[in-house]
């Protein structure tokens, strides 16, 4: 089905030629004219599948029609991250620009008078994360009772995340009638529960085939734990991949890959908790537009981050919660593009491996690169990064370090070629002992 079979006004089917949207997604064509009629819903679908437009476009057409409160804060979306929330309102901002109706994000870890500014000159949709919503409803008084739609997306991670409480707080601050929409990736047993309490006579819609897109292709790297970072050095350089977002399972495994990345001459960026949102923003951009080759990250980026065409998703740990194996995957392969996820597992890992392939349903293939068997020594320079040896002591104590590599061996550690009869990454990282 085309957009223009809806019920939307020229201005939203302009906005949507413009952003290049031609067929609707099954779970666009399946909640659209539902959320249309006016009802409340619950819909579940795969990571990747067009929700935000789902619960967008109905939106945008019923404050157009409701000419009367025009100019006041009639929408509300509920996010569990700041990056969700950023990322939805951009897509709900290019989905009105032909409109008059003004879209604003509110969300932690930023400066809260931009956003105040911004709330006070009036705004029709406001896409927050539930910490900074009570902020502005504790220090300044904002005022819900106006709100007609209330959407809850990503309703899962918002329960995982403990944010229970504070939907039932929202729910009963907007306008007595008033929509309902939950937007969710799984359907757990609690998110079901959640949506039978707050939702009145709801339409039920689960468009998931899967856990798992089926757009991403996806397989196991067996390989010692500490040798990781080295292969994803070797692969990137070998296969000359271009944009990679990797996982990693914590900040300081993250930060560890990001100094190895950096030795060999690739250029990356880390993603997570412990970075201002400034820093991460910036990070994300360079990342989209190609001036870095890497975006380490953690589970924080695991769900919010659309990333329009990512070919790669590597996942240098498996998470330690396996739903968010599918939200990590899920960068890749969207809006109906193909796309790849790789998983380096060590024996440690094989565990947590386990658990995912339970989860969704299907065994991964294995792969070992030649060189990286299990059991195959590090090569001597590696060894250093990994263990506290007596010269990285005597650095941490404050004497020199080895000098910086040069700008074109840098670029050599991060190329394509493959040394016959050792692999690349060792030859690179043995010139750096030279």
């Amino acid at each position: 089905m085309k957009f223009d079979a809806l019920d939307l006004a020229p201005s939203i089917l302009e906005a949507i030629n413009v952003c290049g949207y031609q067929q609707l997604t099954q779970v666009q064509s399946e909640v659209i004219p539902v959320a249309l009629s006016g009802a409340d819903l619950m819909a579940c679908a795969e990571t990747g599948t067009g929700k935000t437009a789902a619960f967008a476009l109905p939106l945008l057409q019923k404050l157009l029609n409701d000419e009367i409160n025009s100019g006041s804060l009639r929408g509300l979306i509920l996010t569990p991250t700041r990056e969700l929330a950023i990322q939805v309102a951009e897509n709900i901002s290019r989905y009105g620009q032909f409109t008059s109706l003004k879209t604003l994000a509110v969300y932690g870890g930023a400066n809260m008078n931009p956003q105040r500014k911004a709330l006070a000159a009036g705004v029709d949709i406001l896409v927050a994360t539930p910490g900074r919503l009570f902020d502005f409803i504790g220090q300044h008084g904002l005022d819900l009772s106006d709100v007609m739609t209330l959407v809850i997306d990503e309703a899962d991670r918002m329960l995982d995340m403990g944010f229970v409480r504070d939907i039932e707080r929202v729910k009963a601050l907007v306008a007595v009638e008033h929509l309902t929409h939950f937007f969710s990736a799984t359907y757990s047993e609690d998110v079901k529960a959640l949506a039978q309490k707050m939702l009145h006579s709801p339409q039920w819609i689960n468009v998931t085939q899967s856990r798992t897109a089926s757009t991403v292709e996806q397989e196991v790297y067996l390989v010692d734990k500490r040798r990781k970072s080295e292969l994803l050095s070797e692969l990137v350089g070998r296969n000359n991949w271009q944009q990679v977002l990797v996982f990693a399972s914590s900040k300081e495994s993250a930060d560890h890959l990001h100094n190895e990345l950096k030795l060999d001459g690739l250029k990356s960026a880390v993603f997570h908790g412990d970075k201002s949102q400034g820093a991460r923003n910036r990070a994300l951009d360079e990342f989209k537009n190609g001036l870095l080759r890497v975006l380490v990250a953690t589970d924080v980026a695991a769900r919010g981050l659309d990333i329009q065409a990512l070919p790669l998703v590597v996942n240098l740990e498996p998470p330690f919660d396996a739903e968010d194996y599918v939200h990590r995957i899920g960068r890749t392969g969207r809006a109906g593009l193909t796309g790849r996820a790789i998983s380096f597992i060590c024996p440690s890992d094989e565990k947590r491996l386990e658990e995912i392939e339970t989860l969704i349903e299907l065994k991964l293939p294995r792969t070992v690169l030649p060189g990286y068997e299990l059991g195959t020594p590090l090569p001597a320079r590696y060894r250093e990064t990994q263990e506290p040896t007596i010269k990285s002591v005597e650095r941490r104590k404050g004497k020199p370090k080895q000098g910086k590599r040069s700008a074109s061996e840098g670029n050599n550690r991060g190329g394509n070629s493959v040394a016959k009869g050792k692999s690349s990454y060792a030859n690179r990282r043995a010139d750096k002992k030279r």
